[in-house]
């Protein structure tokens, strides 16, 4: 149907590891404020850090990493699994506020075999619009990301206290 395939915009490069700093782990370097990778963090606590995706499917797509480094979801704690989850939610109201998505998509990519680039577990969490071009996407070679990575950063940083904060967490403690 279609001559060429779908193409994540500037990832090629990166997946074919031409383009990959010299560090072990990636979201370790994020996680460790690594001068030499690129970070877009925005949270972090004692368990887990957020960051948005350098390659976005769409705007306010980001990523929820354990602080530890492991590649299983069946390593996660009793608490990190609390945790992630609390944070999947804060970081769902705190979009919803900012960005008024229309769905989202929430996932894992575990194992290379499993579409994972980064061996780190981490969770996705992507922002949906029902204004999304798929098509112009696909027939256009391009992908349209309605707002820039920094802009996105900027915002989250200012606002992510509203949810993100030690009140948000405990409350999930007393259920």
């Amino acid at each position: 149907m279609f001559d060429n395939w779908l193409q994540a915009i500037g990832k090629l490069d990166y997946a074919r590891k031409k383009k990959h700093p010299s560090v072990e782990c990636i979201l370790c370097a994020i996680r460790d404020n690594d001068e030499r990778v690129k970070s877009l963090k925005f949270y972090q606590n004692k368990l887990i850090f957020c960051c948005l995706n350098v390659f976005p499917y769409n705007s306010a797509h980001s990523l929820i990493a354990t602080n530890r480094h492991i590649t299983l979801f069946t390593e996660l704690t009793k608490e990190e699994i609390l945790i992630i989850n609390r944070t999947i939610q804060g970081l769902q109201m705190l979009f919803d506020d900012l960005f008024y998505p229309e769905g989202y998509n929430i996932g894992i990519n575990q194992g290379e075999k499993a579409g994972a680039s980064i061996s780190h577990l981490h969770f996705h969490l992507v922002p949906r619009y029902g204004s999304e071009l798929g098509f112009i996407d696909i027939v256009g070679k391009s992908k349209i990301v309605l707002e820039g990575l920094q802009s996105v950063l900027s915002k989250i940083k200012e606002n992510a206290n509203k949810f993100l904060n030690d009140e948000f967490f405990k409350e999930f403690k007393k259920k």
